[in-house]
């Protein structure tokens, strides 16, 4: 492995540390949930808008953020990123009530948006051919791992929430000394010579299609980290015990993540993969609303998740020319943002108008049946787009 070789995986493994803080910081509000109910939240509608107010400030920030670097460079936007991420933590932390929590939510969401789009950007630029689905593999794998250890660690400190919430502060901010000290430079053989502030004519539909279908099956999947611990208290188990069961869609997601979509690849079947991936995820939340054994369908969700991941980001990437690829993650972070921010908040809110603790993951299933038909789009277009 050459010295250039060696760096590019080093700083890949910088950029996940800090999607890693990125994840538990996102999860922290949904590992949390029942105890902010009546402290931070006054109902599930509100708790459900705290967790999808992170992900609202990148609806606002993400195309702005695409063009900002498309001109400025990757790294004042990384290091913005995590400075908000932590800045917006200590404020979610010291909040009194809903106002200044779902202030410090949108100012983390910020932070979060600009760390993703610069991360994302930035693999695209270091790696191709054969070692692009396995190197957006590993960087995807960091979130989930992130949102499985606050689901393992915050229950473990018991009724006290705010500990928990200045906890994902200190992580934040301790994940942005490496990124300054040992920040990762250079923009590797992906990347373009120039760079173009737009997206040409036959981008926008691949784009858009690939974009639709990351954000509602991310929204899924968000839902069932979100809700799956509440759904499980409401049905008598122990606060520490939903968490535990719920973590298990944060950790089954990493052993497949690196390498699921790489071995699809090379079998030549990555649109069938991501098919029956989808379709058994949405199996996973209509068992476990029913009742079955939520040990072992949200593990297997967790699992099935895992595989579309890379999957999608590299339809994504194959619908971009690099002098576009700035820009164009701007907007499909924006598709993905606006789908996060505007999709939990409806499935807290099925809840509250049903009485229904279910409901959220019936939800769930319905954004799986919308990133389906995204998918049947994408599949139509051009090959020379959608190959």
């Amino acid at each position: 492995m050459t010295s250039a070789s060696r760096n590019r995986w080093a700083e890949l493994g910088i950029l996940a540390a800090a999607r890693a803080a990125m994840g538990a910081q996102f999860q922290v509000v949904g590992a949390l949930g029942p105890l902010l109910i009546g402290a931070l939240a006054a109902d599930w509608t509100e708790l459900g808008s705290l967790i999808g107010a992170y992900s609202l400030a990148g609806v606002f920030v993400a195309l702005p953020a695409g063009w900002v670097m498309a001109r400025l460079g990757d790294r004042g936007v990384l290091l913005a990123g995590v400075g908000l991420m932590a800045v917006g933590g200590i404020l979610l932390a010291l909040a009194p009530g809903f106002a200044l929590a779902l202030a410090g939510r949108l100012v983390s969401g910020v932070g979060g948006a600009l760390l993703a789009i610069a991360c994302a950007k930035m693999v695209l630029d270091r790696f191709s051919g054969a070692t692009l689905a396995p190197a957006l593999g590993l960087m995807l794998m960091a979130w989930p791992c992130g949102i499985g250890i606050s689901l393992l660690v915050l229950p473990l400190l018991g009724t006290d929430w705010r500990a928990g919430l200045w906890l994902s502060a200190l992580v934040c901010a301790a994940s942005f000394l490496p990124l300054w000290w040992a920040p990762p430079r250079g923009e590797g053989p992906g990347a373009a010579p120039a760079r173009r502030g737009g997206l040409l004519a036959a981008e926008w539909a691949p784009l858009l299609s690939a974009g639709t279908l990351w954000g509602f099956y991310n929204a899924a999947y968000v839902v069932a980290l979100g809700f799956a611990p509440a759904f499980l208290v409401a049905r008598g188990w122990p606060v520490e015990q939903a968490g535990a069961a719920a973590s298990l869609l944060g950790f089954a997601i990493l052993p497949l993540l690196p390498m699921g979509g790489a071995l699809a690849e090379r079998a030549g079947r990555p649109v069938l993969v991501t098919v029956a991936c989808i379709l058994g995820m949405a199996a996973c939340l209509v068992a476990v609303a029913a009742g079955l054994s939520p040990w072992v369908f949200l593990l297997l969700f967790g699992a099935l998740t895992a595989p579309p991941a890379s999957l999608v980001m590299a339809m994504v990437g194959r619908a971009l020319s690099p002098a576009s690829r700035a820009f164009g993650m701007g907007v499909h972070y924006t598709l993905f943002y606006g789908s996060l921010a505007l999709l939990p908040p409806l499935a807290g809110m099925a809840r509250d108008i049903t009485g229904t603790p279910a409901a959220p993951l019936w939800a769930g299933v319905a954004f799986l049946g919308i990133a389906l038909v995204a998918l049947a789009v994408y599949v139509r277009l051009p090959p020379r787009i959608a190959a």
